[in-house]
């Protein structure tokens, strides 16, 4: 996955592509609506895994950066 929006094979895409990691996180936002596993920035730069169904994401100590999530679904920086 590239910043030419190859970002399609992303968990819940549902089938679209993102050209960068904002748009992929502002889709699963938009999702998180509907029971699916967001990531909420809890600081500049910071973001914590929440939501999800029927059983909730439990709230765990895991912050990850920016860095780390462009690195987890293949974004460049």
């Amino acid at each position: 996955m590239t910043s030419d929006g190859a970002g399609s094979a992303l968990p819940f895409a549902r089938g679209q592509s993102f050209a960068t990691l904002d748009e992929y996180l502002a889709h699963r936002r938009r999702l998180g609506t509907m029971d699916v596993p967001y990531y909420r920035e809890v600081s500049p730069g910071r973001y914590r895994l929440e939501g999800g169904s029927p059983t909730p994401v439990p709230a765990p100590d895991r912050i990850w950066t920016r860095e780390e999530l462009l690195e987890k679904y293949g974004f460049e920086r």
